[in-house]
């Protein structure tokens, strides 16, 4: 205070303050403050200053005196004449916190001030109960020795004040801490146990082994406080730095975040006090250094858990009541579901309506004094003072609030005004009521309870409820103020506490609608649920009733399956999920995401487990729930490493648990009713064990089983039971999907994609529930229907769970299996959907590194849906056993039929094309191997498409369709050699109005972007085979057409430092599997680019394209293909990119259609 400086707020107004913390609690005696000389030689002082305080440094109240607020007032006139006058202010205060905040001024708020008093000690805790102190570390008199202080760590639980010294011994040298409480990591001998850690006892714990692994574990047996910990050394057995882990259930542990030191001075004790003291049940002692071997005896002090713990869990599994926590969270149904009741109800957040807040008046010459702006914290973007004011200042007046559902209330927060008018209310009455017309007034010690309002328009004052009541509506009850009574305002506490519709009934509410339930498995979470009071009794089945009864609103809804005692579910009515009419169910859990497992200690059959907990409902009730839908299903994937499923005598070590309660022993892909997994229902376990039942069986390698669950007889998934990890290098995971349940109504569900158009007028692309075989045995399932991509066909496609899968390391022929789950759609539905296809394509594509071969010593296969190895791939077929490269005969080795069989061990190749055997699509699984040390290999498997014709008619040519008056353009599939014989149909583009003579057909491919190409050195070494959307066989009935046309296909090469044809670099590959030597507007004579036919090339006339000349700057070699015999371009071949580089673009196949030749006017 003495200092020349001061202290100055940056605006002087009354929201400023100057605060200490005293570090810890302190006995206030009085407050001395001093003004400061301006430059003008005027003095610029406090004229008056509220005092508050806290124990936190967060909740500060004031300081008052009889009850009421105290305004301290300085000498104004001994200020104004002297300008070092201190102005010396009395009061009795206990706190560790202290802010003084100024409400009136001379010039500006200036300040330089003083404390006074002493340091706040007792001779115990009790000693401090009267100052409302709270949990901490205090200075005492333990020992009864008024010259002897102490540290005393002291818990305050307010308002039971259950005030209790927490530094006693806990047992550990008296004996109260049995033998079997006291575990270690290893032990040296038989008289150096963990039993033997005990304070000034004999021969120490020791442990067998000298490293940071070893610990001395105590289990007090239940949760207790522990605030400080005493270690003792003998000779040459001394830890003297350690760190303290503790835990809750013995498995898991937490490291506390000091690190400890200790005398290595033989039968010394050191003491350490926790700064933070840990509340547990375990504490471990973990050594860091040592002199000697590690050895050590030890104690710790503390107390009993109590009351004062950091949640209301915690406080729940002390075994204590119902009550207010030190962190101030009141906790209720302790002992059977506890819960924090210290939750903002919904006035700031707007979770209660602007209609559910009333008042027995507002201030009418003002729009933002109405009711609906009495929210904490919430300023109108309108009205910049907007607040609830009163009309009238007497103390009748109120705000009310209608809380939507009956809650518990713990505590009231209010502040004024927010824009400068400074009203607000400074004290008040609390009111409650459970009906709305009969309110009681909230008491304490037998009267009512006068609560601290607003000392400034802003600052939110918060006061607690002591004995939470319950309500349905809440008034705040001014009854003095500034000017107008004025408030914003929030409501805490937590909701009713009923866990079910029936429960509401009972209490005397018999009208439907929402009603708040405390719904089970949620971690006591509370949400609105519709109960129908007057069907309670047999109850609503399902959400399809509530739809039925007219019901749109999403939301959660009480439903009483078959077999069921009620129970809440999501009802989404008109899922985003389905174009149709579709009704989700959808529930989830406690183990949806990816769950690892490892440990020898799950050597045995089902010695490792997980029980699913689902939200809202047990596994039973959702069971009840299942077989009265539609459509269930659950995602349940095993992946596995030298882990079983079965083994090979059999017996099962890893299985599922039904809503029944009952062992699965099947996985999901296999009939519930049969043994193992679907791989071995097919014979093509990855194992390469005939009798292998699972992927997972007698494998050595990654793999994987499971898939999509669909028999609603066994759903959902209510347990998870694994075993046979003998290794530590053993593990496995497994994923538990949400379960999710359809209903919809059986009229209204088409049999196929065709169907929805064709039968109930759908035309909007998205998914469908499709019903495959109406009323047969099959059930429901979800599709993608696609009707605008083509004109005449309706496209259906069919999701899986993977796009592509990357391995390393695995060696041998199809070691690796990978099954494909076609998202809940099952084989057997597809198999119905694909039932009279124009067209099913599958693309799938390989790529290998380093060596990775595809075919070659049969290295890697697909699987078709009925399990049948198929040992070709995609652009080939079923007889060929090659790659689509192989079929031309224009692989990059030519002795084999895959790109990735060649001697290539420098570069990522590709080998790729669609599969479209309808008898064989779509893959169930894909098998590869051979990619042992630095070799790598990926695998692409796109959606299954499939096109049902939609029109009555299928034409020869674009232009048959325009001579029939077709005048539409865009994707149309058609038959050139008709449809009772020849090739299938088959997808092209058509521009019907390209000129009154001819139409533009065009055939659409997978590389049509500009593809980049480098790091290929060699003539030909680079290979891109071009996908189209119709075989060689159907390029060949098309061409065979009587018509006349004229067809056409862009090539373009952009190089630097790269040649094209030059040396053999480059070249195409026709459909018939010719090389091509000559480029897009070049001769095919001369073999040349479009620049080589008149010269004009950039190296000059001896080259044939200007990439020739290799400069290095950027040139391009582009034109048009034109010769029906070897178009379209099946593959393209570059080289000469190891210091170079190229872009390479192929354009559509275009054929100008007519019906006789017409002289240069096909593309006009």
């Amino acid at each position: 205070m003495s200092s020349g400086q001061t202290w100055r707020p940056f605006t002087s107004d009354t929201d400023a303050w100057l605060g200490v913390d005293f570090m810890e609690p302190v006995r206030i005696t009085s407050v001395a403050t001093k003004g400061y000389i301006e430059d003008d030689n005027s003095v610029s002082y406090a004229t008056s200053y509220y005092v508050s305080k806290s124990g936190d440094g967060v909740n500060f109240e004031y300081y008052t005196e009889s009850g009421n607020i105290v305004l301290f007032s300085t000498d104004t006139s001994s200020q104004a004449s002297d300008a070092e006058y201190v102005d010396t202010q009395s009061l009795d205060l206990y706190t560790r916190h202290m802010r003084l905040h100024f409400q009136s001024w001379v010039n500006d708020i200036s300040v330089r001030f003083e404390v006074y008093g002493c340091d706040d000690v007792r001779s115990t805790c009790s000693g401090y109960d009267e100052n409302d102190h709270i949990e901490g570390w205090y200075t005492g008199y333990p020992t009864g020795n008024a010259n002897t202080l102490e540290d005393i760590y002291c818990i305050d639980v307010h308002p039971e004040r259950t005030i209790e010294d927490c530094y006693s011994d806990m047992g550990i040298e008296d004996g109260t801490i049995s033998d079997s409480q006291m575990s270690a990591s290893s032990e040296n001998s038989g008289t150096e146990t963990a039993a033997n850690g005990r304070l000034n006892g004999g021969d120490p714990w020791v442990a067998a082994t000298n490293d940071l692994n070893q610990w001395l574990q105590i289990d007090f047996e239940d949760f207790v406080t522990i605030s400080r910990v005493a270690t003792q050394t003998t000779n040459s057995k001394a830890v003297t730095e350690f760190q303290l882990e503790y835990g809750f259930d013995g498995s898991t542990f937490y490291s506390y975040y000091q690190v400890y030191t200790a005398t290595a001075t033989p039968n010394s004790v050191t003491y350490n006090d926790l700064t933070i003291p840990i509340r547990a049940r375990y504490l471990r002692f973990i050594p860091t250094a040592w002199s000697g071997n590690i050895g050590m005896r030890v104690e710790t002090y503390g107390c009993s858990f109590g009351k004062a713990n950091n949640t209301c869990d915690e406080i729940g599994d002390a075994g204590e009541t119902d009550g207010w926590m030190t962190n101030w969270v009141y906790c209720r149904n302790v002992g059977s579901g506890v819960v924090p009741c210290s939750t903002a109800l919904g006035m700031e957040s707007g979770l209660i309506n602007d209609a559910d807040l009333t008042a027995s008046s507002y201030k009418t010459d003002y729009d933002g004094y109405q009711p609906q702006h009495g929210r904490l914290n919430v300023v109108s973007d309108t009205f910049s003072d907007s607040c609830w004011v009163t009309d009238t200042t007497d103390t009748d007046q109120y705000l009310q609030i209608n809380l939507g559902t009956p809650a518990y209330v713990s505590k009231i927060a209010i502040q004024g005004s927010p824009g400068g008018s400074d009203y607000r209310t400074e004290t008040y009455y609390v009111m409650y009521s459970l009906d709305g017309s009969s309110y009681t007034t909230y008491e304490e010690d037998g009267s009512s309870k006068l609560f601290t309002g607003n000392t400034d328009a802003t600052t939110a004052v918060s006061s607690t409820i002591f004995t939470p009541f319950k309500a349905l509506y809440v008034r705040i009850n001014p009854q003095s103020w500034n000017t107008y009574p004025a408030i914003r305002a929030e409501v805490y506490g937590c909701d009713y506490g009923l866990s079910g519709c029936p429960e509401w009934y009972s209490d005397g509410f018999t009208t439907p609608g929402m009603y708040r339930l405390a719904l089970p498995n949620t971690g006591n979470a509370y949400d609105h649920v519709y109960c129908p009071m007057d069907q309670l009794t047999n109850g609503v089945a399902s959400c399809k009733d509530y739809h039925d009864n007219g019901q749109t609103t999403d939301g959660l809804y009480w439903i009483k399956p078959s077999g069921s005692a009620g129970l809440a579910i999501y009802c989404d009515f008109d899922t985003s999920e389905f174009v149709n009419d579709v009704i989700l169910m959808e529930v989830g859990h406690d183990y949806e995401n990816e769950t690892h497992v490892s440990g020898t200690q799950y050597t045995g059959a089902g010695s490792y487990s997980v029980d699913v907990t689902y939200a809202y409902a047990s596994a039973s009730e959702l069971s009840n729930l299942a077989q009265s839908s539609l459509r269930c299903e659950q995602l349940l994937y095993y992946s596995c490493s030298d882990t079983y499923i079965y083994d090979s005598t059999p017996t099962q070590y890893t299985w599922w648990v039904d809503g029944s309660g009952s062992q699965m022993t099947s996985f999901p892909g296999a009939a519930s009713s049969d043994s193992g997994c679907f791989c071995g229902q097919n014979g093509n376990c990855v194992g390469g064990v005939e009798t292998a039942l699972c992927n997972c069986d007698q494998n050595l390698v990654p793999s994987r089983d499971g898939g999509y669950i669909v028999d609603k007889s066994v759903l959902p998934v209510s347990a998870f039971y694994a075993g046979e990890f003998d290794q530590s290098s053993d593990y496995a995971s497994h994923t538990i999907g949400k379960l999710r349940c359809y209903d919809a109504d059986p009229s209204t569900i088409p049999t196929s994609c065709q169907d929805a158009a064709d039968s109930f007028g759908h035309s909007t692309d998205g998914y469908y529930f499709i019903d495959p075989d109406g009323s047969g045995a099959l059930d429901p399932c979800k599709v993608y229907c696609d009707f605008s991509s083509v004109k005449n066909a309706v496209v259906t496609k069919f999701e899986h769970d993977w796009d592509s899968v990357t391995i390393q390391g695995i060696t041998g022929s199809g070691k690796y299996g990978l099954e494909v789950n076609y998202n809940g759609v099952s084989l057997a539905q597809i198999e119905s959907l694909m039932a009279g296809a124009l067209r099913c394509e599958q693309y799938i594509e390989f790529q290998c590194y380093l060596g990775t071969r595809l075919r070659r010593s049969n290295r890697a296969w697909w699987a078709a849906r009925d399990g049948t190895k198929k040992e070709y791939w995609g652009g080939a077929t079923d007889q060929t056993d090659k790659c689509g490269c192989g079929v031309l005969g224009a692989c990059l080795d030519a002795s084999y039929g895959c790109h990735c069989d060649s001697q290539d061990d420098l570069h990522t190749l590709h080998d790729s094309g669609y599969l479209t055997d309808i008898d064989s699509l779509p893959v169930s699984q894909i098998r590869f191997g051979d990619t042992g040390g630095s070799k790598s290999a990926t695998v692409l498997l796109g959606d299954l498409k499939c096109y049902h014709q939609t029109s009555s008619k299928m034409y020869e040519s674009c232009y048959h369709m325009k001579n029939d008056g077709v005048t539409t353009d865009g994707d149309y599939f058609v038959d050139p050699d008709g449809t009772s014989s020849g090739q299938d149909a088959f997808l092209v583009s058509c521009d019907l109005s390209h000129n009154d003579t001819h139409v533009k057909q065009m055939f659409g491919h997978d590389s049509e972007t500009r593809i980049h190409v480098t790091g290929f050195d060699v003539a030909g070494s680079y290979a891109r085979d071009v996908n189209y959307d119709a075989s060689w066989e159907q390029f060949e009935a098309h061409f065979s057409l009587y018509n006349y046309q004229e067809c056409e296909q862009y090539i373009k090469y952009e190089c630097y430092e790269s040649k094209l044809l030059d040396s053999d670099t480059g070249w195409w590959v026709s459909r018939t599997g010719e090389t091509m030597r000559y480029w897009g507007g070049g001769s095919p004579d001369q073999l040349s680019c479009s620049c080589g036919v008149d010269g004009s090339c950039t190296g000059g006339s001896s080259d044939m394209c200007h990439c020739d000349a290799r400069d290095s700057t950027w040139a391009t070699d582009e034109g048009y293909l034109f010769n029906n015999t070897y178009l379209p371009v099946a593959q393209i071949r570059l080289g000469d990119t190891d210091s170079g580089e190229g872009y390479v673009t192929l354009g559509q196949v275009v054929c100008y259609i007519t019906t006789r030749k017409y002289a240069n006017t096909c593309k006009m």
